[in-house]
């Protein structure tokens, strides 16, 4: 098995760095999760029949708010909202008309009171399902 330069120049700076304990901040983060939500909106997006559009869908915003609503924390300095706005930029193209109706549409989500954290309760059971499930 070969290794590649790379591989073996991490395993270098392991040995001397913990990269766990090293955390992107800032507009580093930002990029980094706005990415990660591209990649699992694109495998969301490939389940849907092409004649759906979803880029117009508000069950699609919507539910791209709610994972940003989950996933962002306020002590991240991201702004949810921007960060939506982005990922639907990069996933479908928009023009800037497009993107002040994906604004207008996330207000009206979120003045409606649609855009809601899970309760803890719900997050608390799913997490127990998933550790006990060898069970059932």
């Amino acid at each position: 098995m070969y290794m590649y330069m790379s591989d073996l120049s991490n395993e270098r700076l392991k040995k001397k760095v913990d990269f766990d304990l090293l955390k992107p901040q800032n507009a580093l983060k930002k990029s980094q999760v706005a990415n990660d939500l591209v990649v699992v909106l694109k495998q969301k997006v490939a389940d849907y029949p092409a004649t759906h559009n979803l880029k117009s869908c508000n069950e699609f915003l919507l539910y791209t708010c709610k994972i940003v609503e989950n996933l962002i924390k306020k002590s991240d300095g991201i702004n949810k909202k921007e960060l939506v706005k982005d990922v639907f930029k990069q996933l479908f193209n928009l023009q800037p008309a497009e993107l002040l109706l994906i604004d207008s549409a996330i207000e009206f989500l979120w003045g409606n009171n649609l855009i809601v954290k899970i309760p803890l309760i719900k997050k608390s059971v799913s997490f127990l399902k998933k550790k006990f499930s060898y069970i059932l």
